[in-house]
């Protein structure tokens, strides 16, 4: 079982605790107040509260309740034992039975007795006046615990009012403190995606939340893969023990209540309006003041129950003939014309339960759109359904992308193979090559296998059109030629041959009988070839077009949105607008909750590109840890290689050095796959990795070469990272690379190196630490660091040992922000630098650091001062080419 405590408990309240806490020490206060919905954790922090405090006076608990509401003083009874039948009905009697237990042991504290009340908003209304008479007398403190809504005593919400009682609202978890929970929880890290997803199902109820991690764990739908927990299944699982506890909070409910919340369990989301026709309007209303249901803005308004595990139960208990009943009541009321795509599978799936499925077309339509928004169940459903023997072909293919959704490859392969055979139209055709060519990339298949795709359709197209009975147009034949330019392309530029596609790209797309199709393939694919040659800002507002395309055509293209929306982010990222691509992870994850481990997964990405460069390097390590198990499933931008290079890296830079070497071996074992880019920055960071633990001789030179590799074949962006890195490791050979190549590069951070490399050549430490402090003010730490060194470096050869100091200090500040060892190795590599010489009284001052000694008692022993010992270790450290006095210990 996993217990409740006050650690557990208390995730994400710590805040309110210490607040509560000050107004109980309030003199001048009545107390304090906490407000929340069941479960939010009210109780948990009382406790803590109490704890804290160590309440020395008399702690009495009252407890308000539905069975007692109308029973005079019936949440003061455990207090009224020793009352005679006579005073049973005395409010003074009552009072002087409660007042003796507040008295209790009074002259041993000198505080006032606590009386602590649970579901305050249950009470009768005379233990409630009782209450606040005492509290007016000040005879005691209050502790009041109590749901949102009207029902709350008038008493304790005039004593809110006035200032007298402290308000403290306890709000449902936010996405962060679910995942600290879960990771508290299960004593582990958690799949960023699974703690948002179970964020989303429990509404950041924390009562739900830990029921959930509890069954999850003992039931298995919660699994632990590489030491990261995740959800084995796409939702988890409402099973009997949280059903009752559900069932349990809406047994006070009216059955015109339940009635209501079954209506809207079963269609939500329903415009106000229409559900205002199929249920009572007191009951509704009822629902609303009790935030069980949620209302959207205008114009639909849309009304959703406030708690989504209480939709899994409800629908789970609603009778057939019940549900049926309910069903075409609603659809009797909702106004024909345009539906959300929610909506749109809601219907057809009504139909295909209550026996009168929609027809064929339509079935087809709502098995894509299931299938692009990853509801793979009902996509198989409707797929399946489709009995027109002319649409066999298309039944399958939908079929096909469940079981590749599934990764179940293989089963999707052959059903992409029996597809074929049977191709008789040009949808078909293009449909079945699209997916041929998506599992191959899956499975790192050859370029010569994509190749065959790619012919393989041009010769369906020719066939079809020369095939009697098939009716082609001219304009089909020609979209469809667009449409393999566009995959040969692709091809191309996965192969790396960049030369030549920009404008080949740009071509098609300026075709005038080219579709919305053909223009969205285009303007992805551009987007990725600009970026990689060093244009993300201009490639960034391609995939951004791209994605706008995407959305203006609803659910025609939505197959498309998660190659296109990871693009985006990745230009994005790179271009230095991490907080735009993080906008656009949030947008997508809120629209396409079947999606979020996939969106958590590019989050992850670009929150670990952040903390790489703000120096958080246990932060980035993590995240990226995260990415990699989130994306290796649905790699479908094949990034994955490139990941695990900067997973290394970030491994290494925290000094993570087992884990380091590990993703090493995973890369160098991984089949050659994805794009020539994706693996060639992999390579990148993997010599830096390489480098930075100090296990391959030449690695740092190895980058430079790589570089030089990058640019020839036009990735100017790769080839700007690995001279980025390779001046990180304090390499001043990259200067001049850096200038050539950085020229026409975009984005801030190339613009910020370009400045200091600038700097560096001129041999200009002023300009070199004005360029790295600027760097740093980017956000941009990392770089920061290591051009203050190689600028402190160049200070000492130039005798500014004035200004260098002010430097160092800057340099020691930093380098003490930074998570995990500094590299040692941020220095040039000329010979001058790597024999430095120490003099008696350095090595004498090195030796004590050793020993653990503290700059003072340094001071005291040396008879100088302590600005003279630090004097003594800024030139110590520049000498070493360390910043830390544990560096010296470690050296």
């Amino acid at each position: 079982m996993i217990g409740v405590g006050a650690p557990i408990g208390l995730v994400g309240r710590e805040r309110h605790v210490k607040e509560i806490v000050a107004a109980l020490d309030d003199a001048s206060g009545f107390g304090a107040m906490i407000v929340g919905e069941a479960g939010v954790g009210k109780t948990a922090v009382a406790r803590a509260v109490v704890e804290h405090l160590r309440w020395s006076a008399p702690v009495l608990r009252v407890t308000g309740g539905t069975s007692l509401r109308n029973i005079p003083f019936g949440a003061l009874a455990p207090y009224l034992h020793t009352l005679s039948v006579a005073d049973a009905d005395s409010p003074v009697a009552i009072l002087r039975a409660v007042m003796s237990h507040l008295s209790a042991e009074k002259s041993r504290s000198q505080r006032p007795p606590l009386i602590v009340v649970d579901d305050a908003h249950e009470l009768d209304t005379s233990s409630s006046a009782l209450l606040a008479q005492l509290v007016s007398a000040r005879r005691a403190k209050v502790l009041v615990l109590t749901r949102t809504g009207p029902s709350l005593p008038p008493e304790f919400v005039a004593f809110s009012a006035d200032g007298l009682l402290a308000r403290s609202e306890l709000h449902p978890l936010g996405v962060e403190a679910v995942a600290e929970l879960c990771a508290t929880v299960l004593n582990g890290p958690v799949l960023t995606g699974t703690s948002h997803t179970l964020a989303m199902v429990t509404g950041g109820n924390p009562m739900f939340l830990l029921t959930l991690l509890e069954q999850g764990r003992t039931e298995g739908y919660l699994e632990q893969r590489n030491g990261v927990w995740r959800l084995a299944d796409e939702q988890p699982v409402v099973n009997l023990r949280l059903g009752d506890l559900i069932r349990s909070q809406l047994r006070s409910r009216s059955e015109d209540e339940v009635e209501a919340l079954e209506v809207v369990a079963l269609a939500e989301p329903i415009a106000l309006d229409a559900l205002a026709l199929c249920v009572d309007a007191v009951a509704l209303k009822g629902l609303r003041d009790d935030r069980l249901v949620t209302v959207g803005p205008a114009p639909d308004q849309p009304v959703s129950l406030e708690q989504p595990l209480y939709g899994e139960v409800l629908r789970s208990q609603v009778p057939a003939a019940r549900s049926l009943e309910i069903r075409r009541r609603v659809l009797a009321v909702l106004e024909p014309g345009a539906q959300s795509l929610k909506a749109f599978l809601r219907t057809v799936s009504w139909g295909l339960e209550c026996g009168v499925p929609a027809d064929d077309r339509t079935l087809l339509r709502a098995a894509a759109v299931a299938n692009a928004l990853r509801d793979h169940g009902f996509a198989l459903r409707a797929a399946r359904a489709v009995s027109a023997p002319g649409l066999r072909g298309r039944a399958l293919t939908e079929i096909a992308r469940v079981q590749a959704g599934r990764s179940n490859v293989g089963y999707a392969q052959e059903l992409v193979g029996e597809a074929l055979r049977r191709c008789t139209d040009l949808r078909v055709a293009k449909d079945v090559t699209l997916l041929s060519f998506e599992l191959k990339l899956k499975t790192g298949a050859s370029y010569e296998d994509l190749r065959e795709d790619v012919d393989r359709w041009r010769s369906l197209i020719a066939t079809l059109d020369l095939r009697d009975g098939v009716r082609v147009t001219e304009d089909e034949v020609f979209r469809a030629r667009l449409g393999i330019r566009i995959l040969e392309a692709h091809v191309l530029i996965l192969e790396g041959h960049l030369s030549g596609v920009e404008e080949e790209l740009r071509d098609i797309m300026a075709e005038p009988r080219g579709s919305a199709e053909t223009r969205l393939g285009g303007l992805i694919l551009l987007g990725e070839v600009l970026g990689s040659m060093g244009r993300s800002v201009e490639g960034s507002t391609c995939s951004g077009e791209a994605l706008a395309i995407i959305e203006a055509e609803g659910a025609t293209l939505l197959g498309y949105r998660e190659f296109a929306a990871a693009r985006h982010v990745f230009l994005l990222t790179n271009s230095g607008r991490a907080a735009e691509a993080k906008d656009v992870l949030r947008t997508y994850s809120r629209t396409h909750p079947r999606s979020i481990v996939y969106f958590a997964g590019w989050g992850d990405f670009v929150d670990g590109i952040g903390a790489l460069r703000a120096g958080r390097n246990r932060q980035a390590r993590d995240r990226f840890l995260l990415a990699l198990e989130a994306l290796r499933d649905s790699d479908v931008t094949q990034v994955m290689t490139l990941l695990l290079g900067l997973t290394a890296y970030a491994c290494a830079l925290a000094g993570d050095t087992p884990r380091a070497e590990a993703l090493i071996i995973e890369f160098e074992r991984t089949p050659r796959r994805g794009s020539r880019s994706m693996r060639l920055g992999g390579h990148i960071f993997v010599t830096a990795t390489a480098a930075l633990l100090g296990e391959t001789p030449g690695a740092r030179a190895d980058l430079l070469s790589i570089a030089a590799t990058a640019e020839k074949e036009g990735f100017k962006e790769l080839a700007g990272t690995a001279l980025r890195l390779s001046l990180l490791l304090g390499d001043l050979a990259a200067v001049p690379p850096i200038i050539r190549v950085l020229e026409s590069v975009e984005g801030s951070g190339a613009a910020d190196l370009l400045d200091f490399a600038l700097a560096a050549r001129a041999k200009n430490a002023e300009a070199m630490v004005s360029a790295a402090t600027i760097a740093g003010e980017h956000g941009n730490a990392a770089f920061e660091f290591a051009g203050l060194s190689l600028a402190l470096q160049l200070m000492g050869e130039q005798g500014a040992t004035r200004q260098a100091r002010s430097i160092q200090r800057r340099v020691v500040t930093l380098g003490e922000q930074r998570e995990g060892p500094v590299p040692t190795p941020l220095a040039s590599v000329s010979p001058a630098a790597s024999t430095p010489r120490l003099t008696p009284t350095e090595r004498r001052i090195v030796d004590l650091v050793r020993e653990g000694y503290s700059n003072r008692e340094i001071a005291d022993a040396k008879s100088v001062s302590v600005r003279t010992v630090e004097g003594h270790l800024y030139r110590i450290f520049a000498k070493l080419g360390v910043n830390r006095r544990e560096d010296l210990r470690d050296s």
